[in-house]
């Protein structure tokens, strides 16, 4: 990652979405295998993950509800 950053590329924030997908998918203890990651931050980002999840699945509901109650109100 440090020559990609010294390159000008921001090699970071791919990292991240990328571990953020995986830790969505699977259970910490193996994310930390297959990365080589100790199983705090696993745990950790697999946290992340699915509060992250959740609280997009709560919008996304809200939202939902909103648009239903707009077109009831337009009726």
């Amino acid at each position: 990652m440090r020559k990609l950053t010294a390159l000008g590329i921001p090699a970071r924030p791919s990292r991240n979405t990328t571990l953020m997908e995986l830790s969505a998918e699977l259970p910490a203890v193996i994310l930390s295998r297959l990365l080589g990651l100790h199983i705090n931050p696993a745990e950790k980002w697999t946290r992340e993950a699915s509060a992250a999840r959740a609280e997009y699945a709560a919008d996304l509901t809200r939202r939902q509800m909103m648009q239903e109650q707009e077109r009831h109100r337009h009726r």
